[in-house]
C-alpha cells in the first residue's frame, strides 16, 4: 500500500491520499482503490477505483463518497454494473443519515435491463434500515420498476432470523422475505409473455441446516391477468406453496401444491441439478380435478389450431406423472363421466369414461368408452374399447365402433411414437348401414339401398392419412367407388383431402323420386377424378356425370327438363320453347350429361357434346325428343351449389312462353 500526501503550505497538510492494489473483504473485491480525506473539512472521504467486485455482479469505475458528520452519508456510484442476467447503467447506492438519525434510509437507483433485452427500465428503492441491521426487520417500500412495456410497484421486508434447526446445538441464522406485487403490468418484445393489473404476494424464508439451506415459499395471485405462450390465466385465485433443501448442486423440491380456483389441486416433487439444469426426478399428481378448468386452463393452449381447440367439456379427472431427465418413467390419467362436445357440431361424445396408464418399463392395458356420441351429426353407439400401450407403441386386435343401423369394424390397429410424431395403420370392414338411416341424420331427403364396404388398409404418417384399395358404396342400386384417399393435416385448423370417385349403374329412376326432380328413366355413370378439398371445400376436381348407354328405356319428363334447365342457370335453353312440346309429359333423349372442372371457385361446365358457343346437357332422341343446351361456360362453385339447392329444396321451374 502506498500513502502519498499533499502539502500546499510548507507547514500545512489539506489532505491525504491513500491507495492500494486491492482490498479484499468476504466476496467483495475493491480493484485499484485510490482514497482522498479532504483535512480542512475532516469530514469527506472520496474514493476512486477501477472495479468493485461484489459477489458474480462487477461495478465499472464506482466513486463512493462518505461524509462523516453528525448525521453521515455513503453514496456510492458506477459507470456500469454486469451481472450474468442484468445489466445496469449509472447505479447509485444512497446511505442517509440525515432525515431519520437511528433508522436511515438506503436507496437504490439505475437504469437497468436484462441481458440481450434492448429496452432499459428505471429501477428504485427505499429502504429503512434498522437499528440492529442482522437482526431486526428491513421495510422497503416505494419499490417501482418501469419500461415502455412493463410498470411494476412493489414492496419488499427482509427479517434476519435465528431458528433452532433439528439435531444442532446452536441456532441456525436464515431470512424471510416478503414482497407485494399491485396492479403491475408487463410485457416482453415478442408477446409471448404479458400480465395486466396483477396484484399478489411472495413469501419465501430459508435458513442454513447441515450443509446446505431448508427453505419454503408461498405465492399467492389474487387478481389479475396472466398470458404465458400459449396459456392464459384470465383471474387470480391461484396459489403456490413450496418446500425443500438446497445444497450445490441440488436443489430438492420436497412438497409443492399449486391450488387453482376451478380446476383443483396439484401435488409435486423434484429434484434439480442447478449446474447441468436437469430435472433428476419430478413427480405430479392430482386427484378429482375438474375436466374443464384443466382443459380451459392446460389442454386448449395447446391444441388452439387443431380440431381440439373449441369445445365444451365436463367431468372430473384423476392424474399422474413421474419422470427422471428429460426421460418420463409413469403417466396414469383417469377420466370420470366426462362430456366433450365440439362447439362447431363436428363431434361429440357424453360419459365418456377413461383408464389410461402408462409405464417406460412394462406395458399397460388401456380401456376408455363413451356411452353415445356423434361425429358430423352421424350418431355412434356405445362403445368400449380396450387396447395395450408398451412404450411409445399402443396395438388393438379388434374395435368395434356402432354407427346408425350399422358398425365399423378395425381390426389389427397399432400406432407408435416415432421422431415426435404419431404413425399408426388399421384395417376396416363395414358392416351394412342403410342409406335411408344415413341420409336422415344428415337431413338429406330419404335414399334407398345401403352402405358397405372394405378397406385393407389405412395408414397416417407424416401428419397425413391414406388408404390403400377402393372402398365400395352400394346406393340406387348401383355401386360408387372411392380410391386414392389422402388427408393432410387431418386434425389441422386446414385439412386437406385428395380422392378419386366413380359411380357406375345408378338407378336415375330411384334418384329422381328421392329428390323429387321429375322422371327420368335409364343408368347414370360418372367419374370425379383428382378431387381437392381444402378445410372441406372442394377447390379442385375433373368430374363428369352422364348417362350410361345400354338396353333400357330412356325417357324424362317434363318436369325433369324444367329442372335440369334451371341447373344450368342463365344462358341455358330447352326445347320447350317450341309451343306443341309444351303438351307432352316425357319425351325420349340420347344422352344426358354435365362436366365440370373445378379450378379454385371456377368450374369450367360441359355437357354430352359441344355446340357453336356452347354446350349440350340434354340430347333428343325420337319423337317427341327435347334438347337443352347450355350457353354460360365458367361459373363460380358457389353459383353452382345454389342452384343445386334451389331445384332440390324448391323444385324451381323454368316458364318458357
Amino acid at each position: 500500500m502506498i500513502v502519498c500526501l499533499w502539502i500546499t503550505h510548507v507547514h500545512a497538510v489539506t489532505h491525504i491520499s491513500v491507495s492500494a492494489d486491492s482490498i479484499s473483504y468476504d466476496n467483495i473485491v475493491l480493484q485499484q482503490p485510490r482514497a482522498k480525506l479532504d483535512l480542512q473539512s475532516g469530514q469527506q472521504v472520496k474514493v476512486d477505483a477501477a472495479r468493485l467486485q461484489i459477489g458474480a455482479a462487477t461495478l465499472d469505475k464506482p466513486q463512493i463518497f462518505l461524509n462523516v458528520s453528525r448525521h453521515p452519508t455513503l453514496l456510492v456510484t458506477s459507470s456500469a454494473l454486469q451481472s450474468e442476467h442484468y445489466q445496469a447503467r449509472n447505479p447509485t447506492i444512497l446511505l442517509d443519515y440525515r432525515t431519520h438519525p437511528t433508522q436511515p434510509i438506503l436507496s437504490l437507483d439505475a437504469e437497468i435491463k436484462a441481458t440481450g433485452d434492448e429496452i432499459w427500465g428505471t429501477f428504485h428503492l427505499r429502504c429503512l434500515v434498522p437499528p440492529q441491521a442482522s437482526l431486526q426487520t428491513w421495510q422497503c417500500h416505494d419499490g417501482l420498476y418501469q419500461d415502455v412495456r412493463s410498470h411494476i410497484p412493489f414492496h419488499v421486508q427482509v427479517t434476519p432470523t435465528l431458528k433452532s434447526a433439528a439435531g444442532a446445538t446452536s441456532l441456525a441464522r436464515g431470512m424471510e422475505v416478503m414482497l407485494n406485487v399491485n396492479q403491475a403490468r408487463f410485457s416482453d418484445a415478442a408477446g409471448l409473455h404479458a400480465g395486466e393489473n396483477l396484484t399478489g404476494q411472495i413469501r419465501l424464508s430459508a435458513y442454513e441446516q447441515a450443509d446446505g439451506w431448508r427453505w419454503k415459499g408461498l405465492f399467492h395471485w389474487t387478481q389479475g391477468e396472466l398470458f404465458w405462450q400459449p396459456f392464459y390465466f384470465a383471474e387470480g385465485g391461484k396459489r403456490f406453496e413450496i418446500s425443500g433443501f438446497y445444497q450445490a448442486p441440488y436443489l430438492d423440491i420436497e412438497q409443492a401444491q399449486l391450488s387453482l380456483d376451478g380446476v383443483g389441486t396439484l401435488h409435486s416433487k423434484s429434484r434439480i441439478n442447478l449446474v447441468s439444469k436437469d430435472f433428476e426426478l419430478l413427480t405430479v399428481n392430482a386427484t378429482d380435478v375438474d375436466f374443464n378448468g384443466v382443459y380451459k386452463a392446460f389442454i386448449q393452449p395447446l391444441v388452439a389450431k387443431s380440431v381440439f381447440g373449441s369445445l365444451n367439456v365436463s367431468g372430473k379427472a384423476d392424474w399422474s406423472f413421474e419422470a427422471k431427465g428429460l426421460q418420463p418413467l409413469k403417466f396414469n390419467l383417469h377420466i370420470i363421466d366426462a362430456s366433450v362436445e365440439d362447439q362447431n357440431g363436428k363431434f361429440g361424445f357424453s360419459h365418456f369414461n377413461a383408464n389410461i396408464p402408462w409405464d417406460y418399463e412394462r406395458p399397460q392395458q388401456i380401456s376408455m368408452g363413451y356411452q353415445s356420441g356423434h361425429v358430423l351429426q352421424i350418431p355412434l353407439g356405445e362403445t368400449k374399447w380396450q387396447a395395450e400401450v408398451n412404450r411409445f407403441s399402443i396395438t388393438a386386435p379388434q374395435l368395434r365402433l356402432p354407427l346408425l343401423d350399422g358398425a365399423l369394424d378395425f381390426q389389427d390397429f397399432s400406432a407408435a411414437w416415432i421422431n415426435q410424431s404419431m404413425v399408426w395403420h388399421v384395417k376396416m370392414d363395414m358392416q351394412p348401414i342403410s342409406m335411408r338411416s344415413f341420409s336422415q341424420a344428415l337431413g338429406w331427403p330419404e335414399m334407398r339401398g345401403q352402405i358397405d364396404g372394405e378397406i385393407p388398409l389405412v395408414t397416417y404418417a407424416n401428419h397425413a392419412l391414406r388408404m390403400t384399395g377402393e372402398m365400395q358404396f352400394k346406393l340406387f342400386n348401383g355401386k360408387v367407388g372411392m380410391s386414392d384417399l389422402e388427408i393432410v393435416d387431418p386434425l389441422g385448423a386446414v385439412p386437406k383431402l385428395h380422392a378419386n370417385f366413380n359411380m357406375r349403374d345408378i338407378d336415375l329412376g330411384e334418384i329422381t323420386r328421392t329428390f323429387n326432380f321429375g322422371s327420368i328413366s335409364g343408368k347414370l355413370e360418372g367419374d370425379v377424378r383428382h378431387l381437392r378439398l381444402q378445410n372441406w371445400k372442394p377447390v379442385y376436381m375433373d368430374a363428369v356425370i352422364q348417362t350410361a348407354d345400354g338396353p333400357f328405356e330412356k325417357k324424362i319428363s317434363q318436369r325433369a327438363v324444367e329442372n335440369i334447365t334451371a341447373l344450368g342457370g342463365e344462358g341455358t335453353a330447352a326445347a320447350l320453347q317450341r309451343t306443341f312440346l309444351r303438351f307432352f309429359k316425357e319425351f325420349g333423349y340420347e344422352k344426358i350429361g354435365l362436366r365440370c372442372e373445378l379450378r379454385g371457385d371456377i368450374c369450367k361446365m360441359g355437357g354430352v357434346e359441344n355446340v357453336p358457343d356452347g354446350f349440350v346437357i340434354v340430347k333428343g332422341q325420337g319423337v317427341p325428343a327435347v334438347n337443352v343446351n347450355g350457353y354460360t361456360q365458367y361459373v363460380s362453385w358457389k353459383d353452382v351449389l345454389s342452384r343445386m339447392q334451389r331445384v332440390t329444396d324448391s323444385n324451381s321451374k323454368i316458364i318458357i312462353k
